[in-house]
């Protein structure tokens, strides 16, 4: 009879028990044992790579803790995986796309600093002839004025006379440099209009293709870069390092049973900021992490930490 008892006590506590585990199993399950999962071939990051990014991502929520969240453990059922799809194919476009605004954005600003070196050039040419033009005029003026001087009086003696034609000849080779320079200016000033032109195709160019970018890429993100689905975590779509982290980090708060927040400065707010940082934990990351996981590991959590090991360990 009390051995019946017994054995009846014991199924109603393990019943319970069993019970309770899968009603809180999600409720801050740390330290969440996980592994890399499916790698699509088609993302451009390694399995190593993959790896090292996935533990570094940790950080983010055991360092402002203290505590240990997450284990990489390659025999956890618990995994991330890697699925390439639409999204990733956009994110891909997007890339392309800016590049292409890079490379027009670099051709204007070469054009740009062209036109700058020859209007340079151009203004210190000018002053350089407008100087040289108006020392030509009083030099002719006083030949003019030497030459009708010695005509009143019926002709020039012929010393003077050598230096009267030496004296044109000076100028005549003056008159035909200041012609060259002038020509120089024009051709100078062609250039610049010339360039102009095509800066200005080239800025209309880099216009069309930011609204086109725009249009395409740039809108408020919700994280559909990834997902949470109780027993993975999905990785669809990222730009770049700094946006991947962003993700896993996000996603890594989900697992720990945290949701949303609305905060637009959180890792954990339900859109995605353009960034090129790695993430920091907010004041409301923190409080939201303290309501499922508390300040330390409470009893329920070593209860469900040591059922979880048992349950690896069979």
């Amino acid at each position: 009879m009390r051995l019946r008892f017994l054995l009846s006590l014991l199924l109603t506590v393990g019943i319970a028990l069993t019970t309770w585990y899968h009603i809180t199993e999600y409720d801050c399950p740390a330290p969440l044992h996980y592994r890399l999962g499916n790698l699509d071939s088609d993302f451009a990051l390694s399995r190593d790579e993959a790896r090292n990014l996935l533990k570094h991502a940790e950080s983010y929520w055991e360092n402002p803790t203290n505590r240990e969240l997450f284990i990489y453990d390659e025999a956890a059922n618990f995994t991330v995986e890697f699925i390439f799809d639409e999204r990733q194919e956009l994110a891909d476009a997007e890339e392309k796309q800016h590049e292409v605004l890079d490379e027009k954005r670099q051709e204007s600003e070469e054009v740009r600093q062209t036109i700058e070196e020859l209007q340079a050039e151009y203004d210190s040419l000018t002053a350089a002839y407008q100087e040289a033009a108006a020392e030509y005029e009083i030099a002719l003026s006083e030949y003019n004025r030497k030459v009708n001087k010695y005509n009143d009086r019926g002709g020039a003696p012929a010393d003077i006379y050598e230096e009267l034609q030496s004296e044109r000849e000076g100028l005549n080779q003056e008159a035909d440099k200041l012609n060259r320079t002038a020509k120089e200016l024009n051709s100078l000033a062609d250039k610049i209009n010339e360039l102009g032109e095509q800066g200005n195709r080239l800025v209309n160019d880099y216009n069309r293709e930011v609204n086109k970018y725009n249009a395409s890429f740039v809108f408020d993100q919700e994280f559909t870069q990834g997902d949470y689905q109780g027993s993975h975590i999905n990785i669809y779509k990222f730009s770049s390092e700094a946006e991947l982290l962003n993700v896993l980090g996000h996603e890594y708060g989900h697992a720990l049973g945290i949701g949303h927040v609305d905060d637009s400065s959180a890792l954990m707010y339900y859109l995605l900021e353009e960034t090129d940082s790695e993430p920091t934990l907010a004041t409301s990351d923190l409080q939201a992490f303290y309501e499922v996981c508390g300040y330390e590991e409470s009893f329920g959590q070593k209860i469900r930490r040591l059922i979880r090991d048992l349950l690896n360990n069979i």
